[in-house]
């Protein structure tokens, strides 16, 4: 063997060994910054074998710490995602992928199928959103406090030529537009389509430097702060109409700036940062307007509260979803108090407490494909009792009998008590499971679960249904129900979807304990 081979033998047996005598170094490091990278927890590193399962486990495990830990493992991933889109033009994340210019567009939340109208809502859907607003329009109305819903358009939506031609042939008509005409055709609710407005405010080819005048991230899913004030102008003319606030202020009373950073970038998930990068930008208006900012008294860090010096404007309640964090800053000048609220759903207390002239619900339009249009109890008329009393029994719970609960790491006991059920939690969460009716509802029925319950301490339980319980439910598929020691029955309205379908109880255990009175399902 000449002197060559054994340098290139050398160099190569280096370069196979160099991963794991990094691994063994820094392996910790490694799979921490690996597990960053794609977002999830670290593979924790292997123990010493204990007895013949754990050698036969051992390997598999060791595997997978390894895949994370090896030396060099960011730098190949890197160059991989860099090749991937110079060379084939593809996104190394498969959730994500490139449009026209660059642009970058993703797939999750089934997004291009609600776009395009591959995936359209049914005429029972979109009457179950129609209930769902129309029971929060009717309560605020009994108040006196106006409602206005505000579906933020993807994307797609607003710049479908920056799509792959391939979708662009596919379109339809999307979930928004099918929402937009039933509302139109068949409810009161107002409901302020955004969308002609923003098409209006995109720039043409001859303002030069596009990309500073987009009206949503390129390599995002949001809208810019120019996209945001040509939604604002359009909510702020109907707080004028409506409520006599001040009219908009135009885009030339606001300086645009540079903002440093990505801003709203998949680039980091592509492990593309630093290769595409665009501009972010930031609204700044030219005169102050004495609107001061705070925490919400009540709620998490990401709820405030704005007051304005306009004691003449409407006082308002947002609930918003992230599109709001950029629009909400341009609205509080036009409300004497506005009360913004980063969730899913409007919150009955908060209503009560703040008592606005005024609800917004802002959301994106994805929502009609993430979330199940429940019509939430706090917001039922009181009519609903007595239509529930004159309705069919499909199913009568024998809470004397065995319950049904969902294997897991909770703990409980159970103990019938008169004809009711007193469930003690000790830990965790609790899933109870409400079977079928053995008789299912008529297509068309309206059905309601009557729930007659209380705990020792006050809090919340969620509702849930399903067929089976796959994992752990998102938030937005839950009802949260209120509980408390003094609870009156609660009735919720439900949405069949399967006739295998159950309904689960979600018991956390620090409601201390559960007394189940009476569970009951009818339909009308």
């Amino acid at each position: 063997m000449g002197w060559m081979d054994r340098v290139l033998g050398a160099v190569f047996l280096g370069a196979l060994s160099a991963p794991g005598f990094m691994a063994l170094h820094h392996g910790g490091q490694n799979a921490e910054r690996a597990a960053a990278i794609i977002r999830r927890r670290p593979t924790p590193g292997p123990t010493l074998p204990h007895g013949i399962a754990g050698l036969r486990e051992f390997p598999e495990r060791f595997d997978s710490w390894f895949s994370d830990a090896w030396g060099g493992r960011e730098p190949s991933l890197r160059t991989n995602a860099r090749l991937s889109m110079e060379l084939f033009g593809t996104s190394p994340a498969s959730h994500l992928f490139f449009g026209e210019d660059g642009w970058v567009f993703t797939k999750r939340s089934s997004s291009m199928e609600s776009f395009t109208g591959t995936d359209p809502l049914g005429d029972d859907e979109l009457a179950a959103w129609q209930r769902s607003l129309e029971d929060r329009k009717q309560w605020l109305a009994s108040r006196g406090i106006d409602h206005l819903v505000v579906l933020v358009p993807h994307k797609s939506t607003i710049y479908p030529e920056k799509l792959p031609e391939a979708i662009r042939r596919e379109r339809g008509t999307s979930r928004r537009e099918q929402f937009l005409r039933w509302m139109e055709a068949h409810s009161d609710v107002s409901v302020l389509d955004i969308a002609p407005g923003l098409l209006d405010a995109k720039p043409n080819g001859s303002v030069g430097d596009t990309s500073l005048h987009d009206l949503y991230s390129p390599l995002g899913v949001h809208w810019t702060a120019l996209g945001a004030h040509a939604a604002y102008v359009q909510i702020a003319e109907y707080l004028a109409e409506h409520h006599g606030s001040p009219a908009p202020l135009p885009l030339d009373e606001f300086t645009v700036e540079l903002d440093p950073g990505m801003g709203d970038s998949w680039a980091g998930r592509m492990l593309l940062d630093g290769v595409i990068e665009m501009k972010n930008l930031r609204l700044e208006p030219r005169r102050a307007s004495g609107v001061t900012q705070q925490r919400s008294p009540v709620g998490s860090e990401r709820d405030f509260q704005y007051r304005s010096p306009r004691e003449s404007a409407p006082r308002i309640v947002m609930a918003h979803d992230s599109f709001g964090p950029k629009i909400r800053g341009l609205l509080a000048p036009h409300a004497s108090l506005l009360e913004t609220r980063w969730r899913g759903w409007l919150e009955k207390e908060v209503v009560e407490r703040v008592k606005p002239d005024i609800v917004i619900e802002l959301y994106s339009e994805l929502l009609l494909r993430t979330q199940r249009p429940f019509r939430r109890p706090e917001y039922l008329s009181p009519q609903v009792p007595v239509d529930f009393a004159e309705a069919r029994t499909l199913l009568n719970l024998d809470l004397s009998a065995p319950l049904e609960f969902e294997e897991g790491n909770a703990e409980h006991s159970v103990t019938a008590l008169k004809g009711s059920a007193v469930i003690r939690l000790h830990r965790g969460v609790t899933r109870l499971r409400i079977p079928p009716p053995k008789v299912p509802p008529a297509p068309g029925s309206e059905l309601f679960l009557l729930l007659d319950v209380e705990s020792t301490n006050d809090g919340q339980f969620g509702l849930y249904s399903a067929d089976k319980l796959v994992g752990q439910p998102a938030i937005s598929e839950f009802i949260p129900l209120p509980v408390g020691p003094k609870t009156e029955p609660i009735y919720v309205p439900l949405v069949w979807e399967a006739e295998t379908e159950s309904t689960w109880l979600f018991l956390p255990a620090s409601l201390g304990e559960l007394t189940l009175h009476r569970v009951e399902l009818r339909a009308r």
